[in-house]
């Protein structure tokens, strides 16, 4: 006897629990309108669809955080590590330079698997979208920018690179000499020094969300030595990276 496929219809159990087909368009073009805001690195147009964008993460019509049976922490980790991928393309795509592009992504895989609670993972998401539409991070459009802040814009690309500062001054079309004194008046700190408080930065970032040992952090940021990472983290924070790991998991 030859079955009868059943099709579903407005009437059926689906429908009933709203995923309709307008529904479900709805909800791709709102994705769609937050990977435009990512793109382009328009917060407003970011802030005008990210609630409505992140709640759909928990709505019982689209039951995604139950993919994974009783297991709602690994059925988000899974949306966030796609989601991840999408938001670090539309960012390329709005002049992310492909390295940072792929250090972002690389960060926040890390971050999301070693993630434990959907709390952790919600503010891990929220910094995705902060960070992956910050316009800071772009490549620059202008042609009038001042060398210092054209070392700005390639310190912030390329800051975990082991990079000379020969080689940064060949790539700004500068003599090294003239690269450091004026970074150093404007900006009151050494190249060196301001390249380090940025990894600095990222540093805290996956101690803070991560499981990595303190060398493997190190390195992944742009530090060659784990005791120089430890010692300068020490001078900015005034506690070595584990004591701080110790302190923010209290």
């Amino acid at each position: 006897m030859k079955e009868h496929l059943r099709t579903d219809t407005p009437n059926s159990t689906n429908s009933r629990n709203g995923l309709t087909p307008e529904y479900i368009d709805a909800v791709h073009k709102l994705r769609e309108k937050l990977l435009y805001g990512i793109q382009l690195g328009d917060r407003g147009l970011i802030a005008e669809y990210e609630m409505d964008a992140f709640q759909k993460f928990g709505d019982d019509q689209l039951n995604i955080l139950n993919r994974v049976p009783n297991n709602k922490v690994r059925s988000y980790k899974n949306i966030l590590l796609s989601h991840n991928t999408l938001y670090s393309y539309s960012a390329e795509k709005g002049g992310l330079s492909p390295l940072q592009s792929h250090f972002l992504s690389e960060k926040y895989a890390i971050m999301i698997e070693h993630s434990e609670t959907i709390s952790e993972l919600d503010k891990i998401h929220s910094n995705m979208v902060k960070e992956y539409s910050d316009p800071t991070i772009r490549k620059s459009k202008s042609n009038n920018l001042t060398i210092v802040k054209k070392a700005e814009n390639y310190i912030e690309m390329n800051f975990a690179e082991d990079i000379s500062m020969e080689e940064m001054a060949g790539k700004l079309h500068v003599h090294p000499s003239h690269l450091m004194r004026a970074f150093k008046k404007e900006k009151g700190i050494t190249i060196s020094n301001y390249r380090n408080l940025r990894r600095i930065k990222e540093a805290k970032e996956l101690i803070l969300f991560s499981n990595l040992s303190m060398t493997e952090i190190a390195i992944m940021v742009g530090f060659s030595n784990s005791q120089y990472f430890s010692k300068f983290f020490k001078e900015v924070e005034g506690v070595t990276p584990i004591e701080f790991k110790k302190k923010i998991k209290k």
